[in-house]
C-alpha cells in the first residue's frame, strides 16, 4: 500500500481531513443532540452575533455567514480527501495535492484572522495564527518526506542515476 511509503504524507492528510470535517460539521451541530452524540462544540451563533453587533451588521446573516465558512471547511477536507485517495492509490501527484489543499488551508485561516482583527478578537486571532504555522509545519513535513524518498529512489534501479549511454549487463 502506498500510503506506507509515504506515512508522514498520510498522517498530514488524516489529521488534516479530520480536522477540516469536524470543524465544518461544528458550524451546523454546535450544542445540538444528533442521535448517537450530543455535540458540544464551539457556540458560534452566539460569537458571531457579537461580532456582527459590533460591525452594525444585521444578526440575520449569522446564519448564512456560519453556512458559507462550513462550506469552505468542507471543500478544505474534500481537498485532503483528494490527496488522500490518490496516496492510497499509488497514483502520482499526492504530495501536490496535499500541498494545495495546504495553501489553501493557509488562506482560509488567513481570512479567519482578518476577520478576527477587524472584529477585536485577539484569542481567536492567536489561535488561527498558530493553525497557519502548523499548516507551514505539515508542508515542510511532506516536502521533507518527499525530498528524502526522491534520494532513496535514486539508489534504487531509477532511470534518473542510469549513465548514458545504458551500460547493458
Amino acid at each position: 500500500m502506498a500510503a506506507f511509503r509515504q506515512p508522514i504524507t498520510a498522517i498530514v492528510i488524516a489529521f488534516w481531513f479530520c480536522f477540516w470535517l469536524l470543524n465544518g460539521l461544528d458550524k451546523f451541530f454546535a450544542r445540538q443532540d444528533v442521535g448517537f452524540v450530543h455535540w458540544w462544540g464551539n457556540h458560534r451563533v452566539e460569537k458571531f452575533t457579537m461580532y456582527f453587533d459590533r460591525l452594525a451588521i444585521d444578526p440575520a446573516y449569522v446564519t448564512g455567514t456560519l453556512i458559507f465558512a462550513g462550506i469552505i471547511e468542507f471543500l478544505a477536507a474534500g481537498m485532503f480527501l483528494v490527496a488522500g485517495i490518490r496516496l492510497f492509490q499509488g497514483r502520482p501527484g499526492a504530495a501536490y495535492r496535499t500541498d494545495l489543499a495546504i495553501a489553501a488551508s493557509v488562506a482560509v485561516f488567513l481570512g479567519f484572522a482578518i476577520f478576527d482583527v477587524i472584529v477585536g478578537d485577539r484569542a481567536e486571532l492567536l489561535e488561527h495564527s498558530t493553525y497557519i504555522g502548523v499548516l507551514l509545519v505539515s508542508f515542510l513535513a511532506v516536502a521533507a518526506e518527499s525530498f528524502f524518498r526522491h534520494l532513496k529512489d535514486l539508489d534504487g534501479d531509477s532511470t534518473i542515476n542510469r549513465t548514458y549511454p545504458p551500460e547493458t549487463r
